[in-house]
């Protein structure tokens, strides 16, 4: 094998995730005999639909979908659960492998799930990533059909929080695509209207903590909020507050995995929550176990002092 073969194929390779399409090698000038003496040798392992992936680079789960998406061909997009694990939405594993492809492709090699769609056009693809995707909101819209009621929700409040999609553009896309009867549309439609004007959390817990304040009818707090008091002529920051209900002068903290762990950060805690009790706010800690584990003490806490406060 040539020095310089060996070269660009190693400079190629980890590029897109260690992966090879036969198209790139026959570009390099490599010959059929010298491709299957690489794969005799292990350099190159097949991994279908003619794309190979480089021994050098381990295997994972971001690799298997691109893979699927170059041997899927032209037009190809991962999409669907792929697609919304690949953003990262609240709540979706790294499971499925699911591309789309316009409808008159018909890749027969691809590994996973291929999807074949007459409307997938520029506004519902993101080439700009290292494995081309449907945009954030298509995603939503693909995926609702088959998501719970609590899931959808979930997965639009954190790809809200992320600035992954934004309300005006989610419900232009729905208005363009009513005519086709797309399943979980009408469930998208109605969770917006439910939920337009709704404080974000800075994190799934905020916002899980959030859904739970809203399901039980409990006054609805401002999240994020600098509390300020007024020291001589100027006015100092005391500190940034998870959940903060205004009348009731109350502030909500939510503690998540390895928050305050270590002694300096539980000091830090312990000085911080002295500093708003000085300034007159009430101050109660929920830990993630409280919000996932114990709701209803979660709900039955924050009931008792706003109606306190009341």
């Amino acid at each position: 094998m040539a020095r310089d073969l060996d070269g660009a194929i190693a400079e190629l390779a980890p590029k897109a995730l260690g992966l090879l399409t036969k198209r790139q090698l026959d570009e390099l000038g490599m010959s059929r005999q010298q491709r299957r003496t690489l794969v005799a040798k292990g350099v190159l392992i097949p991994v279908g639909g003619g794309v190979m992936r480089h021994a050098a680079c381990p295997p994972s789960w971001e690799q298997s979908v691109l893979a699927a998406v170059l041997a899927a061909g032209q037009g190809a997009v991962a999409s669907h659960m792929s697609a919304a694990a690949l953003w990262r939405f609240d709540g979706i594993p790294r499971s499925a492998i699911e591309v789309t492809v316009p409808r008159d492709r018909r890749p027969r090699a691809a590994p996973g799930r291929v999807h074949r769609s007459l409307d997938l056009g520029p506004a519902d693809v993101e080439p700009r990533r290292r494995i081309p995707r449907t945009t954030a909101v298509r995603t939503i819209l693909d995926i609702a059909g088959q998501l719970s009621e609590r899931q959808l929700e979930a997965v639009l409040d954190g790809a809200e929080r992320d600035g992954a999609i934004w309300r005006p553009q989610l419900r232009w896309r729905i208005g363009e695509f009513r005519s086709a009867g797309r399943p979980g549309l009408p469930a998208v439609v109605a969770l917006l209207d439910r939920t337009d004007g709704r404080p974000l959390g800075d994190s799934w817990l905020e916002q899980e903590a959030i859904r739970l304040i809203v399901d039980a009818k409990l006054p609805v707090p401002r999240a994020q909020v600098k509390l300020r008091r007024r020291a001589g002529s100027s006015v100092k920051t005391i500190a940034r507050v998870d959940l903060f209900w205004d009348v009731a002068k109350l502030v909500a903290e939510l503690a998540g995995h390895g928050t305050h762990a270590t002694r300096r950060e539980r000091q830090a805690g312990a000085e911080r929550a002295a500093r708003l009790g000085l300034a007159g706010w009430q101050v109660i800690e929920f830990t993630y176990e409280d919000v996932v584990e114990r709701p209803r003490y979660v709900v039955d806490t924050i009931r008792a002092y706003v109606d306190l406060a009341g």
